[in-house]
């Protein structure tokens, strides 16, 4: 029996439509900050799956959406909330599972590592006028 390839395509479609804009473009930033969650949360669980699982089977579409969702996060298009609302609907977890919470922190460390340093108290330096 032959089956016909037209779900599957459409089923594909409508999932590089949901990707975040810059899902497809390279951002040492996200990635980094991916390469930190698999480190730190790679045995922690979301539902039944291991975070490490879904970024280590990118072909699989509990991965392609939590890497998705993930994104919106980590480039503030989503909110904490609706990251943890969308991720434990569609992995059928909860917001308390360890996963969740070990991405959340990772997110909150990340965040914190961006953050620019406070200015040096002292005098303000003064540049010189431009010679003329």
């Amino acid at each position: 029996m032959i089956r016909s390839a037209a779900p599957l395509a459409a089923l594909a479609a409508a999932a590089l439509a949901a990707c975040a804009p810059d899902a497809w473009k390279p951002a040492p930033g996200f990635d980094g900050f991916l390469t930190q969650v698999q480190n730190a949360c790679y045995y922690q669980r979301i539902g039944m799956v291991n975070v490490g699982d879904m970024l280590n089977n990118p072909g699989n579409m509990q991965s392609i959406y939590f890497t998705d969702q993930t994104s919106r996060l980590y480039y503030g298009r989503i909110s904490r909330d609706n990251w943890t609302s969308a991720v434990t609907a569609f992995i059928q977890g909860r917001a308390s599972d360890p996963g969740v919470q070990c991405v959340l922190g990772e997110l909150d460390k990340a965040q914190a590592a961006q953050v620019p340093p406070p200015p040096q108290s002292g005098p303000a330096q003064v540049p010189p006028p431009p010679a003329r």
